[in-house]
């Protein structure tokens, strides 16, 4: 099976991330916790790296390009990373860690030119971030996604930059015309307009002369929501898999999916329904998206042929040893050991789709119906995280998925 470039495979339990290739397992970045629910980003091409992360134990954006891998220091935990639309900048928002309930307000904004940082407290709550251009200003934006009260909030890039040290308190203009449920934000620098999930719908604001400006909500296209957006590059439109069933998460196996692509200027949308079950998080190239649906009766990969709105096909998958248990929640820990699910991603030159076993130590890479096992030497627990950072075709999102 051929490869246009290697696949990252972190496993953030173990604190390391490897390099795939079919014949060929190298350790890419060592002692090194990747933030999960943050994840990774692929970085525009040039001299500022090529993919980052942060590492939610040393306390370190990690960037790697072709002079190989620089820490540079950020507050942690970590649960959310954002670009702006040069690569220049990254700004990392904080998560609850090991901690039952949100704690940490220190938001802080990374320059990969000079590999320095500031830091700048925020509401608590674990906000979610994206990189926007200002509408009338063309200015860089951070905007803020806030919960419990839902709000957006707007502060100039520049502002944040410019603080000391001792880590002040930096406040924006708000705009509190947002669900409290907000999971999920994309953006679309060229228009300014950025989206968030919400049980509302897609949630759409812009930032016009510093103001966050609601731009009205978007209806999910068929029943549940969205928790997880992603851009797709050669749409331009805001892509997602809906979650709709009971609201009762220990009845995961009921729950239903449809993968959904929406204009986020027009509002129209299109949906493919796929198997009940647990979808964690998707993946995403020209054309095609791929998903991993958990359920007691059977796994699988089912292929989305974005063009044609159908399921070009679907791929059984080997059982997970230690997979969720229906009547429990499907993020809860089995017998002591981390709830385990999948990862995925899509080598975009050659549509090579991997799918992690969490807790089994595997990962699968699928070429249409030939499925090749890559055993790992960690267990992958809670499915690590991929990415193929780069290649001809690759997808340069702005927001760490």
């Amino acid at each position: 099976m051929i490869l246009s470039i290697p696949l990252l495979a972190a496993d953030h339990r173990a604190g390391t991330v490897f390099a795939i290739t079919p014949g060929s397992r190298r350790v890419a970045a060592p002692h090194a916790w990747l933030a999960e629910h943050a994840g990774a980003l692929r970085l525009p091409t040039g001299d500022h790296g090529d993919w980052a992360f942060a590492d939610d134990r040393g306390g370190a954006l990690v960037v790697a390009g072709r002079e190989g891998i620089r820490r540079i220091p950020i507050a942690i935990p970590a649960e959310h990373l954002a670009a702006a639309p040069d690569g220049r900048h990254i700004v990392v928002t904080p998560g609850l860690g090991e901690n039952a309930e949100a704690w940490n307000d220190v938001v802080t904004v990374v320059d990969l030119a000079d590999d320095s940082s500031v830091r700048f407290r925020t509401r608590v709550g674990e906000p979610g971030v994206v990189v926007v251009p200002d509408r009338v200003t063309g200015e860089p934006t951070i905007v803020l996604r806030h919960r419990e009260p839902g709000a957006i909030e707007a502060v100039r890039l520049t502002d944040a930059l410019s603080l000391g040290a001792h880590v002040p308190v930096l406040r924006g203009t708000l705009c509190d015309d947002l669900a409290d449920d907000g999971h999920g934000d994309v953006v679309d620098h060229g228009s300014g307009v950025l989206a968030v999930a919400t049980g509302r719908g897609l949630e759409r604001f812009a930032v016009d002369d510093g103001v966050p400006v609601a731009l009205g909500v978007l209806p999910w296209p068929v029943e549940g929501r969205a928790f997880f957006l992603r851009r797709a590059a050669d749409t331009g439109h805001a892509t997602g898999v809906l979650r709709g069933g009971s609201a009762d998460p220990s009845r995961w196996p009921e729950w239903t999916n449809a993968f959904a692509e929406i204009d986020l200027h027009t509002g129209a949308s299109r949906s493919v329904p796929l198997p009940p079950g647990l979808v964690f998080r998707f993946a995403l190239a020209a054309g095609i998206a791929a998903a991993a649906v958990i359920h007691p009766d059977g796994d699988a990969l089912v292929v989305v042929d974005r063009d044609r709105a159908r399921v070009a096909r679907t791929v059984p998958l080997p059982p997970l040893t230690s997979p969720p248990q229906p009547g429990r929640m499907p993020w809860d820990a089995v017998d002591g050991r981390p709830a385990q699910r999948r990862a995925v991603a899509i080598d975009p030159a050659t549509g090579v789709i991997a799918v992690t076993a969490g807790g089994d130590a595997a990962i699968h890479l699928i070429d249409g119906d030939r499925v090749e096992t890559i055993e790992m030497p960690t267990p992958m627990d809670e499915g690590g995280h991929l990415l193929w950072p780069g290649g001809s075709g690759a997808f340069t999102d702005p927001v760490g998925r």
